[in-house]
């Protein structure tokens, strides 16, 4: 393995790293028992297993390979001891034929080389290498069964902090152009801080978020090891948290004997210390999700449901916000309302007139803090927005206010009806009688169809699939035998030709075909004929199920039928019991041999109907592991992998990484399929799936916008 020194070395010259976050990491370092450097860096945020693989395979001239993510060969590892997997820190992760690929941290143990030769004797071993801490977390992972989240875990404080010093200045000083000249430059060397703070996490989430502003920090538990401190050497300023106000006599007494008051400053008890500079609109909106996510999290401690309700309004509104085409901003806007809602009912001196909750939020730190909050206001118009929940329809009324509204009726419904599920029509009849006049019938059809969606993927239901009928009297002639296949929760699909029929066969999820011999202005039999030939061609899939339902008597023309490629002739004088039995024997025949040939795949579906972000969103959401495979209407195809609810993988015919991600995100026609993958691949994509679908957002409005410009 690598020592720190070493690896230190290897991150800086390959340019792996910037100086800054080695040097923060080596600090943490210097302060957290038996910690090393990998654990640090990965703490940090600043290095990922994959980042440090490749530290190694630099080092060792060895190829990496991601074990954690991609895992261990099952059936070897039957014959693998845990405690030689221990001891070596070693995993055997695939065999090809006589070939044994074994990943380790440490290739040049000549003691484990020898004991892998004797255990694997009869096969040749490819060595690859992982760094010490993945090697470690994949051994806890897959011999032992634990569940690690390494790569997760961080400072729980909200993320992305720059600390502004708001100095005591007046508002109109702040907006003064000459403001910045107030600002501490967190920059500058040297400057100290005596944090006070008991609780040991939170000292230690705020030295390191200090420290990478370049500030010299002292963490102490309280004012009177501040004043050894002090004693010892003079400090910037006292910084301790906003809700202890007790004066410390002894503190005081010091500051006058040494000829000036020291300097305290506060910083909110679940916000961060903003010292340094402003923050963008998008820092900004991040920033406060994640302190009032964290701030309602604490206030509902006893109440996990509250949350977890959040949560839940949260996903939805993700998903109908990017159905309807929300901008990012208004998306952003949307999420913060729905946890400001909440956070509105529990703030002690918040009444139902009081609508101004920015000024009664201890989030951000100093009373100058209020010009931030106002500008956040501003941008967000989040004031307005709650304001709206719930109200009568207007024109005024914006928008996210009309979509919290219709999805907390959503979730009531549910409760009320002790169903997980309800079928389309009855969701939307019950969201009108619990909100008359507060909806709109768009909304509401978006919402039923992302439900639909959103069931499918969960197994729970959705339609069975689409059957597809050419014979435009068959819902007139044949209505008792409609109605019984709807209430099978098939869905029909008429045309009245074949030159209309193509275009459903390419975009929907024809399950049945069904059509008379012949009619006004087209030809089944030649329909049939040309549909069966194509779907001997080789790299065609399964044929769809074909059904004549028809008048015709005549042996000649049924056979003509049957050799044409019909699956199946039914009389049209048949009993309903009996064509819907056929029917349904066929769909069911079909469907089982497609899920056969894609292993079992799952669920599969139009991207016009359910487009590639709502089903990563919905994937997302469930923290399952995935693969998603889609084909647009050019024929492109694309492959996304996702492990645990994180897409770590993504490629397109010619692109990969983040960047197929994008393109991916500006396909419309076409099909996706969802499956459970045999096997993860290498990642190549690493950043969060949550900053990538923004992203994507962010890419789309500005196509969006160059193209009317």
């Amino acid at each position: 393995m690598i020592i720190d020194k070493v690896l230190a070395e290897i991150l800086l010259s390959n340019k792996l790293l910037a100086e800054k976050d080695l040097r923060n990491a080596l600090e943490r370092q210097k302060n957290i028992e038996e910690e090393t450097l990998e654990e640090s860096l990965i703490f940090l945020g600043v290095a990922n297993y994959a980042l440090l693989g490749k530290a190694y395979e630099l080092h060792y001239q060895i190829p990496y390979y991601p074990v954690f993510h991609q895992g261990a060969d099952k059936d070897m590892l039957v014959s693998f001891s845990p405690k030689a997997a221990v001891r070596f820190s070693a995993l055997p992760v695939k065999k090809d034929n006589r070939n044994i690929c074994m990943a380790t941290c440490q290739p040049e143990d000549v003691a484990m080389q020898s004991e892998m030769n004797r255990i694997w004797k009869s096969s040749e071993i490819q060595w690859r290498v992982a760094s010490q801490v993945e090697m470690r977390d994949a051994v806890q992972k897959y011999c032992f069964h634990q569940e690690i989240n390494r790569e997760k875990r961080g400072i729980e404080l909200p993320f992305d902090f720059k600390i502004i010093d708001f100095q005591m200045a007046s508002e109109s000083n702040i907006h003064n152009e000459d403001h910045e000249s107030n600002i501490i430059e967190s920059s500058s060397p040297g400057k100290r801080i005596i944090l006070v703070e008991p609780d040991h996490k939170i000292r230690n989430a705020l030295k390191t978020l200090l420290l990478q502003e370049g500030y010299r920090v002292t963490p102490v538990v309280d004012e009177n090891e501040a004043i050894k401190e002090l004693e010892i050497e003079d400090a910037m300023y006292l910084l301790k948290r906003r809700t202890f106000q007790s004066h410390n006599q002894r503190l005081e007494s010091f500051s006058l004997k040494n000829g000036k008051l020291l300097e305290v400053r506060h910083y909110g008890a679940l916000g961060g210390i903003l010292l340094g500079a402003e923050l963008s609109s998008e820092q900004i909106f991040r920033t406060y999700l994640s302190t009032v996510k964290l701030l309602l999290g604490r206030m509902t401690s006893n109440n996990q449901e509250i949350i977890e309700s959040c949560d839940q309004l949260s996903h939805y509104a993700k998903l109908l916000a990017t159905s309807i085409g929300m901008n990012r901003k208004s998306q952003e806007a949307l999420q913060l309302a729905i946890y400001l809602k909440e956070i509105g009912r529990y703030l002690s001196g918040l009444n139902e007139q009081d609508s101004d909750i920015f000024s009664i939020m201890p989030i951000l730190p100093y009373e100058q803090s209020s010009f931030m909050l106002a500008e956040i206001e501003d941008n967000f118009s989040l004031a307005e927005i709650i304001a709206g929940i719930n109200r009568p329809l207007s024109p005024e009324l914006p928008l996210a206010s009309k979509v919290i509204t219709m999805l907390l009726a959503y979730f009531e419904v549910l409760h009320d009806q002790e169903s997980e599920r309800l079928e389309p029509d009855q969701l939307r009849i019950l969201l009108g009688q619990k909100t008359p006049g507060l909806l709109e019938e768009e909304l509401v059809n978006q919402l039923v169809q992302i439900v639909v969606h959103e069931q499918r993927l969960a197994g729970l239901g959705g339609s069975n699939g689409v059957i597809l009928i050419i014979d435009p009297v068959f819902e007139r002639d044949h209505s008792d035998l409609y109605q019984e296949l709807t209430r099978e929760n098939y869905e029909i699909i008429f045309s009245p030709n074949v030159e209309q029929a193509l275009p459903c066969l390419q975009q929907q999820e024809v399950v049945l075909i069904v059509s008379e011999m012949a009619g006004d202005g087209y030809d089944g039999m030649e329909f049939c004929r040309s549909l069966h030939h194509k779907s001997q061609e080789p790299s065609a899939g399964k044929q769809i199920p074909f059904v004549f339902f028809t008048a015709v008597t005549d042996e000649k023309a049924i056979s003509a039928a049957l050799l044409a490629g019909a699956d199946d002739i039914i009389a049209r004088d048949s009993s309903i019991q009996v064509a819907f039995l056929k029917f349904s024997r066929l769909i069911k025949q079909y469907q089982s041999s497609v899920v056969s040939d894609m292993n079992a795949a799952g669920v599969s579906g139009s991207l016009d109907e359910m487009g590639f972000m709502e089903t990563v969103q919905i994937l997302a959401n469930r923290s399952k592991d995935a693969l998603i495979r889609l084909k647009n209407g050019d024929e492109c195809t694309a492959s996304v992998y996702l492990h645990n609810g994180e897409i770590i993988h993504a490629a397109t015919e010619t692109l990969s990484g983040e960047a197929a991600i994008y393109e991916v995100l500006t396909w419309r026609a076409g099909f996706f399929q969802v499956a459970t993958p045999d096997k993860l691949p290498e990642r190549n994509v690493f950043g969060s799936t949550e900053a990538i679908m923004l992203e994507g957002c962010r890419l789309m409005d500005e196509e969006s916008r160059e193209s009317f410009g």
